[in-house]
């Protein structure tokens, strides 16, 4: 069996370790596989059992849509951030059926040929053109156009049910047997907030077709035929085909194949900020047979196709082919692409052909906007809105019923009291009641709640203590409609690496045969660097003596030398296996203005070739870089070097490694080191693709001395079983020292020659794979896998990742505030653990729980026995209390110190068996997690996170939150209720894909405790106002129908009815939502078990809108019998006594309002006077001037006239007292026999304070603009 064979039959040796984004399945039992397997990396997606992957079937195919909302993709794709292919829509196939055409063949989607156009005949009609059914590169992100803005933005207003509601009201009354108000009138308050949203949907598409307009209109070169030289264009005139020239620091216009390179090595190098947010470079290269053309490539005489997969929003992911007119096939892959909003750099100019444009290319697919969430408060009170449908259709029937009656009780009375029959004329009185009682149903409730949590995200965004000056970035808010869920969130899952730790991998220390080296790490390198700007290393002086024995060893065999030996060889894999870039300023284009391509330039400048001088001049002791524009075939120099002298601390000369900064970065694929004996020069024959660098860094290094040898470094840990150690003296307890005493460690491996030769054979192989188009990674793993067996440990390094400022004072306010924290991350257990107690996660007074099963039926047993013993020991507590609640005093046998609390720990392996359905383990595990403080998840998948997210909110219903800094806590941020982003070292993926980012851990205490506290709060009081106010006036108008003969008239004029929620009372609650505070942040701060009341739910319940009501049905009875006694026995008409209605209403209102304010400002004070004032200016103008206005009945001087009566005043005076003094008797009790929570901590602080003083209220930008003082 070949090599080949042996390749297709299986994997050997140990498996892989898998990329971000790889799903890696169970294998199914009994299945055996040679060699052993690597334990999969933090970013595998290790699916239970029963998962089904849908990605797998060949030949599936997915019709590319532009349309909706895709999150942000990343490298860690799932079934959560992956966009599902949708099926054709019903327009689409009549579409298809009238034209007579049919949907694009299953060949053609998955795989589509570009042909450069300049070898198109010009003007080639769009339909026979290669590239025509292409999309131009165009984008638009706006919603709307000018001719489509009304009907489009009606139409998605009228997706709200209050809205369709409040409609159907308004074409209602156009029935002339049952309109109740003016045609023109009825139509305000709907008019009014479709034209508030209106106003701000177009407000936000114009920006958006400002910023669409600025990136169409933006310029590159694009090749033109006509004059066989590069040419200006604007971008959105770039088709699929064009060849495009770009300079350094240009942006990439759309997804470019990349075909020449100023560099002469064919590399180029792109910072992807705008994609993905990771500010390294990445490395591209030139296609494959493109790298010997750089010099004399002609545009115009490229004639080769390209075949491409049809587009995905798989950034990482790119397979395809270059045809060439020969018939010859070059593969191409994610290293030859160049995505769209990618910035070249360091290099002067490439060149290369668009494959993807416009909507097609990846960065437009992933283009997404914030997700629309709703919050737990919202969804109650969507609930309580049907309840107040119910008592309006409750007082509508019972209005027609009365109507009947009073009909049955007269029934000789003719027209216009009876029109028709009395079971019509109760029938009509029933809609007449749905027009008049309609602002039952609050339609400026959503408009109201949206504005206020509109301020609310200013206001957090703009305050100063969640500003971090280091990083120069404030809090952002993506999602505007949760931010009261912050306030009631139950669980957290966080991350670890990035979002508790600083993610600043620092190394401290390395293991090479069995003897450890450690590296004093700088905490200031700016204090350590000398005037030159050189760093200054602290050597490690076992290191270099032990480094030089080898050179000064007498017998070539000795320990000594053989242990030098081991030691070079650990350096060269740590230098062969890295990539140093040196960039050079500034960076010149050899094309002129015109489009012309200049001849290069020299290579070298003066200045640089004195660099070089300097560098073969320097020290044997430093390492040199050969000429990176000599080829390794082409230069077989093997000069021998002299032997590699002493260096110690006695040197004359400090080692100091030099690179010089000449053109571009190095030649990738050659080095150059001096050995003591030989010229060293490795020739990397393989380099894994952008997705296989993700997992680890590794290459296949052919030395010039004819040893093959194998060198990477595994980011995995391996088992010191699996590999075979270069020394006798390492063992599994050693290994665990380091990993013990360093947060990461990185072994490196090597292979020799007697064990496997990659040849020439199997590199074309490879390159066969890379052609193929189905489950290309698969084979391309597999390929690598075939190379990547029997390794040898050399040694292992020590990296110390460093917890985050304030991360241990936050998860112990937080778990105080009574929030179940879990730290979710891919860490091997034993760093977890250690990072768990540093942060406080873990105490030493807890007591510790592992389950780390290797079968479903060892984790069964060991949940069940940890159930078993804490029932155990809640029934000893349980019988301890009852022992000594009846008065036994004595002792019976010895007690045990109790734990404080639980900490449970569980890896992966288990998860896998937990998360299976099938198992039956998902509400056993989870009834145990509910007995522990903490939960520690080791080992975990980005899937996994994602499942243990979704499991807790759909089993124990708990409002959750993940937050995360990487690509693989995508999955677990948009699973949450709330995900929060950390803008760390890992990009910006998880930022673009959460609902809020914070630039560090620490803030989270505020984020949540203060500020999440009040808006919960705020929100949970503005909105049962907001209910308490319309039915309060709506109650006053169903009072009045029992002295009407259930007519269905209203006492109160039109216009104040249209008015009363959009000008009369909108102020107030708006004060309330947004600049309330029922605590002052240092309270908060200072008593973070205050969020309980947020967490629990207890600001708003389903009995809070039931007292609401029964509150605003006592106080419309006292104002309304209050104005009918006063006015009995009058001459005032119906106006006159419906404006003393409204006005005591109005004030009764106010009132209640200054009641329920917990923190008085200027601007409550303020929403109040302006309501009142702006009641009686308008009443005294409208009365005044408006005669006959909209042809409604006359109120000409009504108001003024009853401000001269005094029982307006007198009823307005009594109407206040008595309605709204049993609600303040009930604050006053409440304070004084059942406080709450919060109520106790501000008593408390006020005791300790000086009476009669004045203390100052912490308000910041996130309130006022200025200091507001309350006095107690």
């Amino acid at each position: 069996m070949t090599q080949f064979e042996l390749l297709a039959a299986g994997s050997r040796g140990h498996q892989r370790a898998f990329s971000q984004g790889q799903i890696s399945e169970v294998p199914p039992v009994g299945a055996e596989r040679p060699g052993h397997s690597r334990v999969g990396s933090k970013t595998d997606f290790i699916l239970p059992p029963e998962h089904k992957d849908s990605t797998k079937a060949e030949g599936a195919t997915s019709r590319i849509s532009t349309k909706g909302h895709s999150r942000q993709a990343s490298t860690s794709e799932s079934t959560y951030t992956l966009r599902n292919s949708d099926p054709p829509h019903l327009w689409q196939k009549l579409y298809y059926r009238l034209t007579r055409r049919s949907p694009r063949s299953e060949q053609e989607e998955r795989i589509r040929t570009v042909v450069p156009n300049h070898i198109v005949p010009p003007k080639t009609p769009r339909k026979v053109h290669p590239n025509g059914r292409r999309p131009n590169n165009r984008i638009r992100t706006t919603k709307y156009t000018l001719l489509s803005f009304l009907p489009r933005n009606l139409l998605e207003q009228f997706h709200r049910v209050a809205n369709l509601y409040f409609i159907f009201i308004v074409l209602l009354n156009w029935v002339p047997a049952i309109n109740a108000f003016g045609k023109e009138i009825a139509m305000i308050p709907v008019l009014f907030v479709l034209g508030v949203t209106a106003v701000k949907d177009l407000f936000e598409d114009r920006r958006r077709h400002a910023s669409d307009k600025k990136i169409n209109n933006s310029t590159c070169r694009i090749y033109n035929r006509e004059h066989s030289r590069y040419r200006k264009v604007l971008w959105k005139d770039v088709r699929v085909g064009d060849l495009i020239h770009l300079s350094n620091n240009e942006v990439v216009p759309a997804d470019i194949l990349l075909l020449r390179s100023s560099d002469p090595s064919g590399l180029c190098y792109i910072d992807t900020g705008h994609l993905d947010g990771e500010t390294n470079l990445k490395q591209r290269q030139v296609a494959r047979g493109f790298i010997e053309k750089q010099r004399w490539f002609e545009p115009s005489k490229f004639r080769s196709k390209i075949e491409v997969e049809s587009p995905t929003t798989k950034i990482y992911r790119f397979h395809g082919s270059i045809v060439h007119d020969s018939g010859q096939r070059v593969p191409v892959g994610t290293d030859n692409l160049l995505l769209r909003e990618c910035l070249l750099k360091n290099t002067d100019f490439i060149e290369g052909i668009v494959v993807y444009a416009g909507h097609e290319t990846k960065a437009l697919l992933n283009n997404g906007g914030p997700r629309y969430k709703r919050s737990s408060l919202e969804k109650q009170m969507n609930q309580d809105v049907v309840w107040c449908v119910l008592i309006l259709i409750l007082m509508c029937i019972l209005g027609a019923i009365g109507c009947k009656l009073w009909l049955l009780a007269f029934p000789d009375l003719k027209s216009p009291f009876r029109e028709e029959s009395d079971q019509i004329e109760a029938f009509l009185a029933f809609w007449t009641y749905v027009i008049i009682l309609q602002i039952m149903i609050p339609l400026s409730l959503y408009v109201t709640l949206e504005l206020c949590k509109i301020l609310q995200v200013y206001h957090i965004h703009h305050n100063v203590d969640l500003y971090d000056s280091v990083m120069d970035k404030r809090i952002e808010c993506r999602a505007l409609n949760i931010t009261e869920e912050l306030g009631q969130i139950q669980y957290i899952f966080s991350d670890k690496t990035g979002t508790l730790t600083e993610n600043k991998m620092i190394f401290r220390n390395c293991a090479i045969a069995g003897i450890d080296y450690n590296h004093p790490g700088l905490e200031n390198e700016a204090q350590n660097c000398n005037k030159q700007g050189n760093l200054s290393v602290k050597v490690n002086e076992q290191l270099v003596t032990d480094l030089n024995q080898g050179v000064t060893a007498e017998h070539v065999f000795s320990s000594r030398n053989v242990h030098s030996a081991r030691i070079q060889e650990f350096l060269l894999l740590l230098a062969v296996c890295n990539t140093v870039v040196c960039s050079k300023h500034p960076h010149h284009d050899n094309m002129n203005a015109s489009g012309i391509i200049e001849a290069l330039p020299n290579i070298l400048s003066s200045a640089e070739e004195d660099s070089v001088k300097a560098v073969e001049t320097a020290s044997p002791k430093s390492r040199s870089i050969c000429d990176k524009y000599s080829r390794l075939e082409e230069s077989r120099s093997v000069t021998p070097s002299p032997p590699l002298n002493a260096f110690g601390a006695d040197s004359k000369r400090s080692y100091v490694p030099t690179l010089s900064p000449i053109e571009s970065v190095e030649n990738s694929e050659s080095m150059e080191g001096q050995a003591s004996s030989r010229s060293l020069r490795p020739k990397l024959l393989s380099i894994p693709s952008i997705g296989f660098l993700s997992r680890k860094s590794n290459s296949t290094v052919n030395l010039t001395d004819e040893e093959k040898v194998k060198l990477g470094h595994a980011a995995s840990p391996l088992s010191p079983s699996d590999l075979k150690p270069i020394y006798e003296a390492e063992s599994p307890d050693e290994l665990a020292l380091v990993d013990a005493a360093y947060i990461y460690k990185c072994r490196l491996l090597r292979r020799t020659p007697t064990e496997v030769t990659v040849d020439v054979p199997m590199k074309g192989r490879h390159q066969e794979i890379e052609l193929s188009v189905d489950n290309v990674e698969k084979k391309i793993r597999d390929s690598y896998n075939y190379i990547e067996c029997n390794m040898t440990l050399l040694g292992a390094t020590g990296i110390e990742d460093r917890l985050q400022e304030g991360v241990p004072e936050t998860l112990t306010a937080l778990i105080a505030a009574g929030i179940v924290v879990w730290v979710v991350t891919g860490d091997k257990p034993e760093t977890a653990i250690n990072i768990a107690y540093s942060a406080k996660l873990f105490s030493p007074q807890m007591e510790l729980l592992k389950i780390m099963a290797r079968s479903k039926e060892s984790a069964e047993s060991t949940i069940r026995c940890y159930l078993a013993d804490i029932e155990l020991q809640s029934n000893q507590a349980e019988n301890a209390e009852e022992h000594c609640s009846a008065g036994c005093s004595s002792r019976i046998g010895p007690q045990m110190p109790k734990p404080q609390g639980r900490a449970l720990v569980v890896d992966g392996k288990t998860l896998t068996y937990i998360l299976d359905r099938r198992s039956n383990l998902t509400k056993p595990f989870l009834k145990l997690t509910t007995a522990c403080n903490s939960v520690l998840c080791c080992r975990a998948t980005p899937l996994q996170k994602a499942y243990i997210v979704k499991v807790v909110k759909e089993e124990l219903k708990m409002r959750t939150l993940a937050i995360g800094d990487g690509a693989n806590d995508v999955s677990m941020i948009q699973t949450a209720d709330v995900g929060i982003g950390i803008s760390g070292q890992e990009g910006m993926q998880a930022v673009m894909a959460a609902d809020f980012a914070l630039s560090r851990f620490k803030y989270l205490e505020r984020f949540l405790l203060v500020h999440g506290h009040w808006s919960y709060d705020r929100l949970s009081k503005m909105v049962l106002y907001f209910f308490y106010k319309n039915a309060t006036f709506v109650f006053l108008i169903f009072w009045y129908q029992f002295y009407c003969g259930f007519s269905g008239s209203v006492m109160i004029d039109q216009m104040y009815l249209m008015l009363y929620n959009l000008l009369f009372t909108s102020l107030p609650p708006i004060a309330i939502g947004v600049y309330d505070q029922d605590a002052p942040y240092r309270l908060l701060r200072d008593n973070p078990y205050l969020y309980k009341r947020g967490r629990l739910g207890q600001a708003y319940r389903t009995y809070s809108f039931w007292m609401t009501m029964a509150d605003s049905l006592y106080q419309s009875v006292v104002v309304f019998w209050l104005c009918k006694m006063a006015y009995e026995g009058t001459d005032v008409d119906i106006f006159e006594f419906g404006t003393a209605t409204t006005t005591a209403c109005m004030c009764v209102m106010l009132l209640h309002v200054s009641i329920e304010t917990r923190s008085w400002t200027i601007i409550h004070a303020a929403s109040i006077f302006c309501s009142i004032g702006a009641f009686f200016l308008y009443s005294l103008t409208y009365n005044t001037f408006c005669v006959n206005c909209f042809g409604l009945p006359s109120t000409y001087w009504t108001i003024q006239i009853s401000m001269h009566r005094p029982q307006y005043w007198l009823v307005t005076l009594l109407a206040c007292v008595v309605a709204v003094l049993p609600r303040l008797l009930f604050r006053v009790c409440q304070t004084m026999f059942a406080p709450d929570e919060v109520t106790k901590a501000l008593l408390a602080e006020r005791k300790s304070q000086r009476r009669g003083g004045k203390f100052l209220v912490s308000w910041s930008r996130s309130t006022s603009t200025s200091s507001i003082y309350r006095y107690s």
